[in-house]
């Protein structure tokens, strides 16, 4: 894509970010159309909880990933695309009782992938000049992306079944009425309710993401490397710890790939240039903290970040490897 395509694109998507934010959500079919017999038609059952235009930037030329097995710690012989990795089936789908389940949350988090693809390819480019004012955008806009991907990733799964189960719910009706306790959890057996209470953990979040930093407190940078050396996982960035709130998401330092040989730094101390042997911690980091699969488009990329996660986890090496890459004195 040309330099210009991809500032115009960007331009032409940058504003539905803030609509996104009202709620200006438009369906494929207005109110008087829509049916169940549409829903169920158009309802997808493979559905990606890494998105797949983020997957796009770490293919090989061919197209295709070699693929890490970590609950079977090994690498799979068949290699596949981007729309062969990091999905289940049904995860954002809805039963009702119908003939099938509706796939109604996966076209929500749809509309926000639809909003974020412009700025990951805009981050990607190495031909593009963008003023300071539109970097601001793009590290809001990545912000959003990292909020995005942490409430919908198999990694969390369990973080929200326990809020969603232990953590106080109150439910405020529109006439001003709040729900007893007994209702609340009554509501809470809804189908979908459950899913939609996660994708709209996020929202908050976001209002904070999109106030593009205005103190001026966030200090973002890419660094670019000469070859492919960087991996995919389904727990794809990391944090110096884990965020314990949604300022957290915003706020903290945290290393985003954005592509096989591009990262995004966010708010990190550290001065000193990166190097093979920093991407090589990382994609150990990314192995440790996944939990299904890490891909990358170079075999012998993917089996030195195999062998640098084992010789972590045998030597407990996990703590050193993170605070080098945040910081420049060593532990």
């Amino acid at each position: 894509m040309a330099v210009n395509d991809l500032l115009q694109e960007y331009e032409r998507l940058r504003d539905k970010l803030r609509k996104a934010n009202e709620g200006v959500f438009l369906a494929r079919d207005s109110d008087l159309n829509y049916s169940i017999e549409k829903a169920i038609k158009q309802s997808s059952t493979k559905h990606h909880y890494i998105p797949q235009y983020y997957i796009d930037g770490f293919l090989a030329p061919d197209g295709l990933l070699d693929i890490y097995d970590k609950q079977r710690d090994t690498i799979k012989r068949e290699r596949k695309g981007s729309g062969g990795v990091f999905f289940e089936p049904n995860r954002n789908s809805t039963d009702f009782g119908f003939e099938k389940p509706i796939s109604l949350f996966e076209e929500a988090y749809g509309t926000v992938d639809n909003l974020l693809p412009a700025a990951i390819k805009l981050l990607r480019s190495d031909s593009v000049t963008v003023s300071s004012e539109i970097f601001l955008e793009l590290m809001a806009n990545v912000s959003v992306f990292v909020i995005d991907l942490f409430w919908r990733n198999i990694n969390t799964d369990q973080l929200f079944d326990n809020m969603y189960q232990n953590g106080k719910m109150v439910i405020t009706l529109s006439n001003g009425d709040v729900l007893s306790a007994e209702e609340t959890n009554t509501i809470k057996q809804i189908p979908g309710f459950k899913q939609l209470t996660r994708f709209q953990l996020f929202k908050p979040a976001l209002q904070e993401a999109l106030n593009q930093d205005p103190n001026g407190t966030t200090f973002g940078r890419l660094i670019h490397f000469p070859v492919e050396q960087i991996c995919i996982g389904d727990m794809p960035f990391v944090f110096p710890f884990i965020p314990k709130n949604h300022t957290g998401l915003v706020q903290l330092p945290v290393i985003v790939p954005i592509s096989k040989s591009k990262i995004y730094l966010r708010n990190i101390e550290r001065t000193k240039p990166y190097d093979f042997s920093d991407t090589c911690m990382l994609n150990a980091l990314i192995i440790e903290q996944s939990s299904k699969m890490i891909c990358s488009a170079n075999r012998t990329v993917l089996e030195g970040a195999i062998e640098y996660y084992r010789f972590a986890k045998e030597n407990d090496c996990f703590e050193m490897y993170r605070h080098r890459l945040f910081f420049d004195e060593n532990i």
